[in-house]
C-alpha cells in the first residue's frame, strides 16, 4: 500500500515531503517541518512540549497540577531530558532523514557543530552500498527503496 500511495499519489500530482506525509505543492505541513528540520520549538499549557538548545521539555498534562505549579511559582514542567551536543546531531539527522529532501551537509553542520561525514561517515558509506541511501554531494537522503526500510537505515545513525 505504501509503494502504491508513493507511485498514485505522485503521479496526481501529491508530493511525498516526509516518510508519511503528502501533500499538493505548497500545501506541505509547516508545523512538523520544524521538528524535522531539529530546530527549536515552545510550547505553552497544559501538556505542552518544547524544545530548546538540546532541552526537551514537557508541561504536566492535568489542567488543575498545571495552573496550581504556576500560580504558587513552581514550573509547571513534568519531564525534562538535556540532549549532549553529540545526541543533538544524531538526532537531528534521525529527523532528517524522515524528509524526502533529506539532509543538508552545510545546515547540518551549522545547526549541530557536527560534520556529517565525520559523525557519521561509516554509515553513510555502508548505506549507500545497500542502496538506501544516495548522495548528491550537497546532502544525503533516503531512495526510494530506502524509504520502505527507514527504520532499520536510522537506528544504524544512533
Amino acid at each position: 500500500m505504501y509503494s502504491a500511495a508513493m507511485d498514485d499519489l505522485a503521479a496526481a500530482g501529491i508530493e511525498q515531503y516526509e516518510l508519511s506525509n503528502f501533500a499538493r505543492p505548497g500545501f506541505a505541513c509547516r508545523h512538523n517541518g520544524v521538528y524535522w528540520a531539529g530546530e527549536s520549538y515552545y510550547g505553552f499549557g497544559p501538556g505542552a512540549a518544547r524544545y530548546i538548545n538540546g532541552r526537551r521539555e514537557t508541561n504536566h498534562r492535568s489542567v488543575t497540577t498545571w495552573i496550581a505549579r504556576v500560580l504558587s511559582g513552581k514550573p509547571p514542567i513534568a519531564d525534562a531530558e538535556q540532549l549532549s551536543p553529540e545526541d543533538r546531531a544524531r538526532e537531528a539527522i534521525v529527523l532528517g532523514l524522515r524528509r524526502v529532501t533529506g539532509i543538508d551537509r552545510a545546515r547540518f553542520l551549522d545547526l549541530t557543530g557536527y560534520s556529517l561525514d565525520e559523525l557519521a561517515g561509516n554509515v553513510i558509506k555502508k548505506q549507500l552500498a545497500r542502496g538506501l541511501l544516495e548522495d548528491s554531494g550537497d546532502a544525503i537522503r533516503l531512495t526510494h527503496e530506502g524509504r520502505f526500510l527507514a527504520d532499520s537505515v536510522i537506528v544504524d545513525f544512533l
